[in-house]
C-alpha cells in the first residue's frame, strides 16, 4: 500500500469557499498538489496526471476541479 501524503488532505481540509476560490483563480495549485503527492506515494499515474494538470489542465481540468469542489466530490485521481 502506498504511503499517504498529507498535502492533498491539507488542501481538501480548507473551507469550502476557499477551495472554490483556489480552484477558480489558482487551479495550478491542484496540479502541483497531485504531482507532489504522486512523487511522495511513488504513484506514476498520479505523477503524470499532476504534470499534465499543471501545464495542460487549464481547460477541461479547470472545469473538473471547479465542479468537484462545488459538489464536494474528491476526484479519484487526487
Amino acid at each position: 500500500m502506498a504511503k499517504k501524503s498529507g498535502l492533498a488532505d491539507v488542501l481538501w481540509g480548507l473551507p469550502w469557499i476557499l477551495k472554490l476560490l483556489v480552484a477558480i483563480f489558482f487551479d495550478v495549485v491542484f496540479g502541483v498538489c497531485r504531482f507532489v503527492d504522486g512523487i511522495l506515494q511513488g504513484d506514476i499515474i498520479k505523477i503524470i496526471i499532476g504534470f499534465f494538470w499543471i501545464f495542460y489542465g487549464l481547460g477541461i481540468g479547470w472545469i473538473i476541479d471547479i465542479i468537484c469542489v462545488a459538489l464536494n466530490i474528491r476526484p479519484f485521481f487526487f
